[in-house]
């Protein structure tokens, strides 16, 4: 080693003095042409460069200016090239910038979602704290706290500075002429302290204003609210506003962008105002749990040393507030800590960007191989030029640096060209993004409200080095090879410097690896988009127990409502032009449940009970929807307060809790929440209905038990229409008939069913259309390489062709030899891509609704698409070999 580190050092040594001799001889020259001697001329000239080492200086400042100028140079020779043959570097800039584009836009969403800060005061110490490890595959809150237990957690833990909770719920704006369903984050005092955010306008809350009982309840406005509702004036300060009818004193607005944990706030209000907007006793309830909490490490104290307080901190939790006895057993819940932005991204979007951002990365690899193969197809063409230089004493660097330069010149162009496509793939994205419904989101941050997606620096950083890396990607092969000139060769004419024999195809040389390469990357999308349109297919075909078509949904939501106002307005609705039927519930179906909750069944010992999802419904709620009664009856117009409580099950229920038994006539025992409870505990089942979906299409029917909305129970809010004809054109007549009955009731979340069908299939669809697309433009990128490697093969052996049309070879004789030497080609091509593909969709396991991930038919057509589009390609360029004129050819010989 240190003999070859000094080899090096002799090496620049010489080619130093080489340099300084130049500058010395030419300086001597100009001073004898001024009239000195040789020998003065030669002294001059070392005194004007200042003695030999300012000499050696000066010849190595010479050496980078003049560096410089060879770097210029070649790139004005590139352009003037660029310029020569517009149309190649028109394709290849235009590929580039398709793929480097579609990286850019993937990118940009990664980065707001994965890389980008969180629009806190140093979020890396904020945390989420879970009562027990969260369940993310249950798109449900994965671990909430009642107000008693978050005390504990506040005032005993020694890692936090800070400890705040929140949750967030709709309540109305009333008092108003236009009502309005309001997002409303109900947070702890502290809450705004520990984010770090401050007020554009007035203050944000005190510990006076968070405290039980508090006199004058205080809220907070969002600057969107503030503008719109408010037209910015901060005269609103002190003044009083109405949610649910509770007035509440204005004291601030929040800066804009800031629209709390789930980017969708409209208001906030301290947890105080729990008992006004809730029920009396929300905040003495040790096993009601409501919200959530965020917490702050302190400063120097670690995520795992606060972990590990978390124990004993649990255990004073257990012991003072035990669970229900159908919960885990005292002490086996442990505080769980995650990093706050870890906690607010569902890990299934994470995951399908991820997946994204590798699939756009292999239409680039692609794209490079082809603007790859046409650099070698012009290296070859070039090859006379790249021998003469090298005649003439360049040395191979300089002709690879020339070579690269022209490169970087293209990818350079095509970032350029890219950041247009990024800015186009990223309003695209906006647009068709995935639905951020609150079922699926009710755990996570509605990504795509709260993470901001834009071009900004980190991201247009990532598109110049990919632009570099690309040019160097595609550019170094080619330099490498064109700057090994045979100059014996290259420097002849004629026949001698044409590669003989269609033999050479089949070899897996420079452009026949990319080839291959191609293919193989082709395959790996094709596959990965045809698993997941046949998952989405398959997600299409669920059985969702309901008819979606011309059913309506609409919430017409008020708290201090009776059942006789929604009772009245059944009637009404049900009354109006174009209604073929209504209904009530609590929810409705693709919504999500309206309130889980635990079920006794009378007869069999405590601790057996089950979880199931509770539902108020009106009697004509199934009839609406067309879900069907299977045993027993429905509701009636009897089941009222005073008649015998009575219940539906869904099939579920029925096979889960009464295993080969008929369940109409036994007794269950729901858990109401406090507000709805009753002296009679149990209730008798009368029917049981099929099932219908209200969670995710993914996972299996959950068992549901219905009440009757007239009897008391949670409050049935949300109306369900069935119309005979399009049932957005009765939306206004419903809103009319709403502000007949209550002025303060808004009608909000207005959906057709068959939208909210598409919304619950929006992530699949759009996972779906984003890899179709990377998959066709692979497809078409690999066939035009093909197309491109045959063509060349055809043209660069049309002598040979000649004298074999000559010799007598007939048309489907040549026709058959140029399809079957680029068949080696495409089969390596598919056996590598089948096994690349078989790889990588494993990762796509968790995308996937009831289809292997290895799914033989998809596989098997795939391979028959891609070979197909290779047939093709390699069958242009075929037949215009048979069409070769041997007198032509020979003639030109």
């Amino acid at each position: 080693m240190r003999l070859r580190a000094l080899l090096r050092r002799r090496e620049a040594e010489r080619e130093l003095d080489a340099e300084l001799r130049y500058h010395l001889e030419r300086q001597i020259e100009q001073n004898v042409a001024g009239g000195m001697g040789r020998e003065e001329a030669r002294r001059a000239a070392l005194k004007e460069f200042g003695g030999l080492p300012q000499a050696k200086e000066y010849c190595r400042d010479a050496r980078g200016v003049r560096v410089v100028e060879d770097l210029w140079h070649d790139v004005r020779y590139g352009a003037r090239l660029m310029l020569r043959s517009r149309g190649p570097a028109l394709v290849a800039v235009v590929a580039l910038a398709l793929g480097i584009g579609a990286n850019t836009a993937i990118f940009s969403v990664v980065n707001s979602l994965l890389l980008r800060p969180l629009p806190y005061r140093r979020p890396e110490q904020l945390v989420k704290a879970y009562q027990s490890a969260p369940d993310p595959s249950k798109g449900m809150l994965p671990s909430v706290w009642s107000y008693p237990r978050f005390e504990i957690l506040r005032g005993e833990s020694r890692s936090f500075a800070a400890v705040a909770g929140h949750t967030q719920n709709p309540y109305n704006l009333t008092g108003t002429d236009e009502p309005e369903r309001l997002q409303v984050e109900m947070v702890s005092a502290g809450y705004f302290p520990l984010l770090g955010v401050e007020a554009a306008a007035g203050r944000t809350f005190t510990a006076e204003e968070d405290g039980a009982g508090a006199a004058n309840p205080a809220a907070l406005l969002s600057h969107g609210l503030w503008q719109r509702r408010f037209g910015g004036d901060e005269r609103v300060l002190g003044q009083t506003v109405e949610l649910d009818k509770r007035a509440f004193t204005v004291v601030g607005v929040l800066p804009p962008g800031f629209r709390g944990q789930t980017g969708t706030a409209d208001a906030w209000v301290t947890m105080a105002a729990a008992p006004l907007l809730r029920y009396p006793k929300i905040l003495t309830n040790a096993n009601n749990a409501w919200f959530q909490v965020v917490a702050r490490l302190r400063d120097g104290v670690t995520a795992e040393e606060a972990r590990a307080e978390m124990a004993a901190v649990s255990q004073r939790i257990e012991r003072q507030h035990p669970g229900p006895k159908q919960a885990m057993q005292a002490g086996a819940r442990v505080v769980t800590l995650a990093p706050l932005r870890a906690a607010k991204l569902d890990p299934a979007v994470r995951n399908s960007f991820l997946i994204l951002l590798a699939a756009v990365g292999l239409v680039l690899l692609i794209a490079c191989a082809n603007v790859a193969n046409l650099l070698l197809a012009r290296g070859v063409a070039r090859r006379r030029e790249f021998a003469v230089r090298a005649a003439l004493g360049a040395g191979r660097g300089r002709i690879i640096r020339q070579l690269l330069a022209e490169s970087l010149m293209l990818s350079l162009l095509a970032g350029a060209l890219g950041l247009l496509v990024a800015l186009w793939g990223v309003e695209l994205i906006k647009q068709f993004r995935p639905s951020d419904d609150a079922q699926f989101w009710s755990a996570y941050t509605r990504a795509f409200d709260f993470f901001p997606i834009d071009l900004d620096g980190r991201v247009l950083a990532f598109n110049f080095l990919l632009a570099l890396l690309t040019g160097l990607l595609f550019g170094l092969l080619p330099a490498l090879q064109s700057s090994r000139a045979d100059l014996g060769r290259a420097l002849k004419d004629g026949a001698a410097s044409t590669p003989t024999g269609f033999h050479r195809l089949r070899r897996l040389n420079s452009r026949g690896l990319l080839v291959v390469s191609e293919i193989a990357l082709s395959l790996v999308l094709l596959a990965g988009a045809g698993l997941m349109l046949k998952s989405l297919s398959r997600l299409h075909a669920v059985d969702l127990g309901f008819d979606p078509a011309n059913v309506l949904t609409m919430a017409a939501p008020s708290r201090d409502a009776k059942p006789e106002f929604y009772e009245q307005l059944l009637a009404r609705v049900a009354a109006l032009p174009g209604v073929e039927a209504a209904g009530l519930g609590s929810t409705a179906p693709l919504l999500g449940h309206a309130s889980m909750t635990s079920l006794g069944i009378e007869g069999r010992a405590e601790g057996n009970e089950a979880g199931v999802g509770l539902h108020s419904v009106s009697p004509d709620y199934f009839k609406t929807l067309g879900i069907p009664v299977l045993r027993g009856r429905a509701f009636t117009e009897r089941d009222r307060p005073g008649a015998p409580r009575v219940a539906l099950v869904n099939q579920t229920a029925a096979a889960q809790l009464f295993p080969g038994e008929d369940p109409v006539g036994k007794r269950i025992k729901p858990s109401m929440t406090p507000e709805y409870e009753t002296d009679e505990k149990s209730v008798e089942i009368v029917g049981v209905v099929g099932d219908a979906r209200y969670g995710r299409l993914e996972g299996a029917v959950e068992p549901d038990v219905y009440l009757p909305a007239w009897q008391p129970t949670d409050a049935a809010q949300t109306l369900v229409l069935r119309t005979s004809a399009e049932p957005a054109g009765v939306v206004s007549a419903v809103r009319r008939e709403v502000r007949a009955l209550d002025r303060n009731v808004p009608v909000a979340s207005v959906r057709t069913m068959d939208a909210r069908v598409a919304e619950v299939t929006s992530r699949a669809r759009f996972i779906t259309f984003l890899l179709g697309i990377f998959a066709g433009l692979a497809l078409l990128l690999a066939a035009v390489g093909i197309y491109g490697v045959v063509a060349y093969s055809v043209s660069a052996r049309a002598r040979e062709v000649g004298i074999r049309i000559a010799l007598g070879a007939q048309r489907a004789d040549v026709l058959r030899l140029v399809l079957l030497d680029g068949l080696p080609l495409v089969a390596a091509g598919l056996a590598l891509g089948l096994l690349a593909a078989w790889a990588a969709a494993r990762v796509l396991r968790s995308q996937l609704y009831e289809v292997s991930a290895s799914d033989p038919l998809i596989f098997a057509g795939v391979t028959a698409l891609l070979a197909g589009v290779a047939l093709l390609a390699s069958l242009v360029p075929a037949r215009k070999a048979t069409k070769v004129d041997p007198a032509n050819v020979l003639r030109a010989e």
